[in-house]
């Protein structure tokens, strides 16, 4: 019997996006996810829909409903998002890991793309802010995985 080649890191990753990031006190609701939109990835940001208690994968500016947080438990098929019509966890305050586009600073802004994806990045024409959040971790370079605080009181 052969067994297979087994390799483990010393290095364990710090999250993924999605995942809760620490214990510190946070608030997730249930929603769904809108029968027109795209699907959404965990670690996305997402605005409200036009359906009572719905939410979606942005496509322009919109009104900011919290961050895609990851779920386990849905079919293997769907991969790493949410299809329309899933139930989606939504965390509106709470600290969670997400990709920062650019290299982000702790106490930095946070600004939602047109696409759910998050930056310290103004560019007014598309890029819109999210009240009372932070990046709660420094970067270096772009593309990389950092701690995004919502519901931050200053």
């Amino acid at each position: 019997m052969v067994f297979p080649t087994v390799s483990y890191s010393r290095d364990t990753p710090a999250g993924y996006p999605g995942m809760i990031a620490t214990t510190e006190p946070h608030w997730i609701t249930s929603m769904i996810v809108g029968a027109s939109s795209g699907d959404i990835p965990f670690g996305r940001g997402v605005i409200y829909a036009t359906a009572e208690d719905t939410v979606a994968l942005p496509a322009a500016i919109g009104k900011f409903a919290g961050v895609a947080v990851v779920d386990r438990t849905l079919p293997f098929a769907n991969g790493e998002v949410y299809k329309p019509l899933d139930q989606i966890s939504v965390m509106k305050t709470g600290s969670i890991w997400v990709t920062a586009l650019v290299a982000v600073a702790q106490g930095d802004p946070v600004y939602m793309t047109p696409t759910g994806t998050f930056t310290n990045v103004s560019n007014s024409s598309a890029n819109q802010l999210i009240e009372n959040a932070e990046w709660a971790s420094v970067t270096s370079t772009t593309n990389q995985l950092a701690r995004l605080r919502l519901g931050v009181t200053k």
